[in-house]
């Protein structure tokens, strides 16, 4: 329960400051984005942007009709797999951070996992609710009230696709749950190929769960066996913060983020799309110590707290991940 309360209290406090190759033709996008030279004097090469499933599904012909019509999501990971399996229309309730696809907005919103709305989402009738395994009190509550009411894992690579196998399965949509599945593996596997296949330096790579506070003080980051570790593991890098955490999302003091000393530092914030101000980031970093992202001027933004989903769009975040690291020679 701590691991998610921890990730959406932080994503809460980021808003407040600041089947095979047949399938593969359907779901694959017909452009490519370049990324940038790994080394001086190097060929640009270009990768397939993954399809986003969530604002583009495909749907398993004879499973249009089947599943709940009225679903409640509570969390962000839970909405853009049900958008993914082609039933955003069934959407009837979702939390504030649910901000994906676009027109998932105007679905009516039902709390969070630390302030949901029961007289609300009773009201709604809904015919299946939603929540993460580790939700704890929520889904006790929720069951009380004689909703129906289904757990979903959201932490790790593995349980992205675990989650999409149970959802399918409780929408009455296995078969396009496993098209889904087999698309994204496959797109996670190019991508790490790709990664793997530039040569380039295996980094020490720190992922920051939002911005640096101010003054500075301890951080939350990405640990071991978070789908974000898996992100910098599949780009060709490491983790630094495995040394010294061992749950999936928690803090670092200042005096542990000097002695793990990452190469790269890859934060995510509030407004991504704006122009950030490099002389305020680097001083504010500096304030911290002597560290080699530091030194060396290697932070970067990688996304806005819509990527701290584990959801299907993971090979996207990856695609991101692979192109910022590829800066750095």
């Amino acid at each position: 329960m701590r691991r998610s309360y921890v990730l959406v209290t932080l994503i809460g406090v980021v808003f407040a400051i600041a089947v095979g190759l047949r399938v593969r033709s359907q779901f694959m996008r017909p452009k490519t984005e370049l990324l940038p030279q790994a080394w001086p004097g190097e060929q640009v090469l270009s990768v397939p942007v993954p399809r986003d499933y969530v604002a583009e599904p495909v749907v398993a012909p004879d499973e249009t009709t089947h599943g709940p019509h009225r679903i409640i999501s509570l969390a962000p990971s839970m909405t853009e797999i049900v958008c993914a399996l082609g039933m955003r229309d069934r959407l009837i309730g979702r939390t504030q951070y649910c901000q994906h696809p676009p027109d998932v907005q105007s679905v009516p919103q039902v709390g969070a996992l630390m302030d949901t709305h029961y007289t609300k989402i009773k009201s709604l009738l809904p015919d299946l609710v939603l929540t993460t395994t580790d939700s704890g009190p929520v889904t006790d509550n929720l069951r009380k009230l004689g909703l129906p009411c289904e757990t979903v894992p959201h932490d790790s690579l593995d349980e992205v696709y675990i989650a999409i196998e149970k959802v399918g399965r409780l929408c009455g949509r296995p078969q396009t749950a496993q098209m889904l599945i087999d698309a994204i593996r496959a797109d996670m596997d190019s991508l790490h190929v790709f990664a793997c296949s530039r040569g380039m330096p295996q980094r020490r790579v720190l992922v920051a769960l939002g911005e640096l506070p101010v003054p500075p003080r301890a951080i939350f980051v990405a640990g071991p066996d978070s789908f974000l570790d898996a992100m910098v593991r599949f780009a060709g890098h490491q983790n630094a913060a495995s040394d010294v955490l061992k749950v999936s999302y928690g803090e670092i003091p200042l005096e542990k983020l000097r002695a793990v000393d990452p190469e790269v530092i890859l934060q995510f914030s509030l407004d991504p799309q704006s122009p950030v101000n490099w002389a305020e980031l680097y001083q504010s970093w500096s304030q911290v110590g002597s560290l080699r992202a530091i030194d060396h001027q290697q932070v970067r933004v990688v996304g806005g707290v819509e990527w701290l989903s584990a959801g299907p769009r993971i090979a996207i975040c990856l695609h991101r991940f692979i192109t910022v690291l590829s800066e750095f020679r």
